[in-house]
C-alpha cells in the first residue's frame, strides 16, 4: 500500500511537472514545448498508472491501443519504450477496424475516428478497457475520460459510470487532477 501511494505520489508528481512545462513555454516560441500529441500521450502513459483492473487483466503486457492517426501510436511508443508498469511491459498498436479492440487494456479514440466511436464503444462494453478520447461529448457517448482543452491547455475529464460498469477502478489521486467528475454515485 505505501509502495502504491509513493508511486501515485512520483507520477502525479511527473504529471504536474508536465503540465507546469507547457504553462510555462511561450507563446511566441510554441516549437519549444510540446504538442498535444505529446502532451495526450504522456497523460495516456500517467493514466495506466492510476487504473486498477481486475484480477488477471492485464496479463504481461499492457496493451495500449490508438484508433485515430499514426502520430498517437508512434508518439506514445518513443513515450513507453522500455517503460514498465506494475511489472507489465507496454506496448502500443494501432486498431484500424472495430474487431481489432480485442487485447486492449486502454483505447484512445482520437478527432480523426470520430465516426467509429460509438462502434468502438460498444466492442469493449463490459470489457476492462479504459476508454480515452479528444472528440468533444465522448462522455455523454459511453468514454471514460475525455481530453479537454482550456486556455490552450490539455486537461481531462472523467465519467465513473462507464468505468465501473467495465469493473476496472480509477485511483483518487488521478480523479483529484481532473478537471470534472461525473457519475461519482450509482452506475
Amino acid at each position: 500500500m505505501v509502495k502504491d501511494l509513493r508511486h501515485s505520489r512520483r507520477a502525479i508528481a511527473l504529471l504536474l511537472a508536465v503540465l507546469s512545462i507547457i504553462a510555462a513555454s511561450s507563446p511566441s516560441a510554441p516549437a519549444a514545448g510540446p504538442s498535444q500529441v505529446d502532451v495526450q500521450a504522456i497523460y495516456l502513459y500517467n493514466f495506466a498508472k492510476f487504473v486498477r483492473w481486475p484480477a488477471g487483466r492485464p496479463g504481461p503486457t499492457l496493451n495500449m491501443c490508438i484508433a485515430g492517426q499514426e502520430v498517437y501510436a508512434e508518439t506514445l511508443g518513443k513515450i513507453v519504450a522500455g517503460e514498465q508498469i506494475d511489472g507489465h511491459t507496454l506496448a502500443v498498436r494501432m486498431v484500424p477496424r472495430t474487431e481489432d479492440v480485442a487485447g486492449c487494456d486502454i483505447l484512445f479514440i482520437d478527432a480523426s475516428a470520430k465516426d467509429r466511436l460509438e462502434g468502438l464503444i460498444a466492442a469493449t462494453a463490459g470489457k476492462p478497457v479504459l476508454i480515452v478520447s479528444d472528440i468533444p461529448g465522448s462522455l455523454d457517448r459511453g468514454g471514460m475520460i475525455q481530453f479537454v482543452l482550456i486556455d490552450s491547455r490539455v486537461r481531462f475529464s472523467v465519467d465513473l459510470r462507464p468505468v465501473a460498469r467495465s469493473s476496472i477502478a480509477l485511483s483518487s489521486e488521478l480523479l483529484k487532477v481532473a478537471v470534472a467528475v461525473k457519475g461519482g454515485g450509482a452506475p
